[in-house]
């Protein structure tokens, strides 16, 4: 299994971002902003400094971007790492301009829009704007009164996964983590935000809103078939080494690392959308109102949305890319490439995307599958 600083960094973004989603209570909030507040050295008040607040070891801070980004700009980079979103919110608000760009999913970025925290986005100066999926560049949720706060950059899905020669017949529904003849053998991420609505495409039910008196006990009987309930790829890592789980929910980008970098005992997994969706993410590059950096921060979105930089990292397995939100440069990749990033346009419309919900009903789901992890 790769073990390299990006590959760990994506592990931890790609889970640790779904775990926080209720962790905007002011208790949170503020140890997160305890434990990764700016410094001063991070300031980026050079004239030709960007300074960019990003998931350790997601993408963007990959040692060749910075070469690359200087023979391009000039600029110098310069990284503030987030451990939450709500984390990141709060860094780029408090920085007074300290932070030029940040990264914001779509269940987040609407709270930085209506608190000011970012600065409108000229779609005339975005080059690759025309590039990005309609699907994603159209969401209102990057949206304020007609103007527009965020790019789209990448996207990815949880979803089912198999070994396909313990699994048979080859599943295309959800309803195999359900099945009998797998008890004790299914992995689950521990994640209310996907749980819930997982189980709820696999009933039927509306995934924004279910009704919880159906999932709660559905959610129960899929605890019950589980071996494992983890909260970092490693360990999920470990348990398909051992054989000891044979299909589950993942992350997209956490499974296609591991098969791509020939994890033991993953050469015969799987990761599949299934007939019913899967839960979906995007993230988003968004510039801050108080970048004294501009023209810069516009340098960086057109960069990181461009052909180059999206290409030679989806073309890295190592690197563990997700996919792009550029559907120009996911028509250029490779077909294995397509596959290890589960980037087949045809997929979107399957997810049920992380969208902001209530506060309460957000809690109702941590309620019941915490509940359904102590088993009462």
């Amino acid at each position: 299994m790769n073990t390299s600083r990006s590959t760990k960094g994506q592990r931890r973004r790609s889970i640790a971002r779904r775990m926080m989603v209720v962790a905007g209570t002011a208790v949170a909030a503020a140890a997160a902003l305890t434990s990764c507040s700016l410094s001063p050295s991070a300031s980026g008040s050079g004239d030709n400094t960007l300074t960019v607040a990003i998931w350790k070891g997601y993408g963007a801070d990959l040692p060749w971007v910075a070469t690359d980004f200087k023979k391009e700009t000039g600029a110098t980079l310069k990284f503030q790492y987030i451990d939450s979103e709500s984390n990141m919110l709060q860094l780029v608000d408090k920085a007074n301009g300290g932070i030029d760009v940040a990264l914001p999913n779509i269940q987040y970025i609407g709270q930085g829009i209506d608190q000011g925290i970012f600065h409108t986005l000229d779609t005339s100066k975005l080059s690759n704007y025309n590039d990005v999926y309609p699907e994603f560049a159209q969401r209102k949720e990057i949206r304020k009164d007609d103007k527009l706060y965020g790019i789209p950059w990448t996207w990815g899905s949880t979803g089912l996964f198999y070994d396909s020669k313990e699994v048979t017949p080859t599943p295309d529904s959800l309803s195999v983590l359900w099945d009998p003849k797998y008890k004790g053998k299914i992995a689950l991420i521990d994640d209310a935000t996907v749980l819930v609505p997982i189980t709820a495409l696999y009933l039927g039910e509306d995934p924004q809103n279910p009704d919880m008196s159906k999932i709660t006990p559905a959610l129960q009987k899929l605890k019950n078939n589980a071996k494992l309930t983890y909260s970092s790829t490693d360990d999920l890592a470990k348990a398909i080494a051992s054989g000891s789980v044979v299909a589950g929910i993942g992350n997209s980008d956490a499974i296609g690392g591991l098969i791509a970098g020939k994890a033991a005992g993953a050469q015969d997994f799987t990761y599949e959308i299934a007939k019913e969706g899967a839960v979906g993410w995007i993230d988003n590059w968004a510039i801050a109102a108080k970048t004294k950096h501009l023209d810069l921060a516009y340098k960086w979105l057109n960069y990181m949305t461009g052909a180059d930089f999206y290409t030679k990292w989806a073309n890295t397995p190592a690197d563990a890319s997700p996919a792009p939100a550029n559907k120009t440069v996911v028509s250029s990749l490779p077909a294995a490439t397509l596959t290890r990033l589960q980037a087949s346009p045809d997929k979107i419309s399957s997810l049920a995307l992380q969208l902001p919900q209530p506060a309460d009903r957000l809690q109702s789901w941590v309620d019941a599958w915490t509940q359904v992890k102590a088993g009462s």
